[in-house]
């Protein structure tokens, strides 16, 4: 029997080739462009609430912004949205914020997380597209403060790479008592040349050629100001945030505003509050054929 967790896609405009799926009662394949000559195709992946709230101060460990966003772990379309990022995973590499880091000391970027359901599937379509079995895991740091102790540093066979400042790199070349020792690529990331440079170097020295930039918020905001950011698949959730309870809190990209272009969406039923969204900022110029330098 075909798993009815699925979401049914109606594509309007993504252009590239399709990759494939791990098993297609469980997610559609979807297709990507081929990476830029010299940088990732870089891709935005991120929950919204219907007023397009995406996070704000946490006041513990307990007030998860997603969390409270998705409703409940336990609806279909919640598994819906964790199958998505799963699978979205197995595109290339995947990155993420220190702050996240920081808050998650579980996390791992990979296609089956820490009480996850196994997933072979999802590795086995990796490594049959020519990747690594894990990700890379890329790590947004201005100023290096990261546990190296964390599961992204130490996991066997999963390559870290942190994009820190000099600043940042003096702090994590300092941290003697680690074991942990993952590649920095050492940029002023607070200026814009220095963040294209980083992209680039992510591609010439570490092969990396699709990055799913899971957040937070302030990196895509940094991507996107410094045009690095090509696309956004954006969950949005029926849940409405009372901003008023929050401090800090952050909003989506307002995407018509900026004249992004909704490539696809997608609903795992007619009746479904939630909806699955893809934004495109840039126009591609090829397809996602797998490559084996990837």
């Amino acid at each position: 029997m075909a798993d009815p967790i699925r979401i049914a896609w109606s594509h309007a405009g993504d252009e590239g080739a399709a990759v494939g799926s791990p098993d297609t009662t469980r997610w559609e394949s979807l297709s990507f462009p081929r990476p830029w000559p010299d940088r990732p195709w870089i891709f935005g992946v991120m929950v919204a609430s219907a007023n397009g709230v995406v996070a704000w101060r946490r006041r513990g460990p307990g007030d998860d912004p997603v969390r409270a966003i998705l409703g409940g772990d336990d609806r279909p379309e919640r598994i819906a949205d964790r199958r998505l990022m799963r699978y979205l995973r197995t595109i290339g590499d995947a990155g993420i914020g220190a702050q996240t880091v920081r808050e998650q000391p579980g996390l791992v970027l990979t296609p089956q997380e820490p009480g996850d359901e196994p997933a072979p599937d999802l590795y086995a379509f990796r490594i049959a597209r020519g990747l690594s079995y894990h990700p890379r895991n890329v790590v947004y740091s201005l100023y290096g403060r990261l546990p190296l102790e964390h599961p992204i540093f130490t996991t066997p066979g999963l390559d870290a790479v942190i994009l820190t400042t000099p600043a940042g790199a003096a702090l994590l070349r300092g941290h003697a008592r680690s074991s942990a020792s993952p590649a920095l690529i050492v940029e002023p990331l607070l200026e814009r040349e220095g963040l294209v440079r980083a992209h680039r170097r992510l591609f010439a020295e570490h092969g990396v050629r699709y990055l799913a930039c899971e957040g937070g918020q302030t990196v895509l905001n940094a991507l996107h100001e410094a045009g690095l950011l090509d696309e956004v698949f954006l969950t949005v959730t029926d849940i409405v945030i009372d901003t008023s309870a929050h401090d800090g809190v952050l909003t989506c990209f307002d995407f018509r505003a900026e004249r992004a272009e909704l490539v696809a969406e997608g609903k795992i039923s007619r009746d479904s509050g939630y909806a699955f969204q893809r934004w495109r900022f840039r126009k591609p110029g090829g397809d996602a054929s797998p490559r084996r330098d990837s």
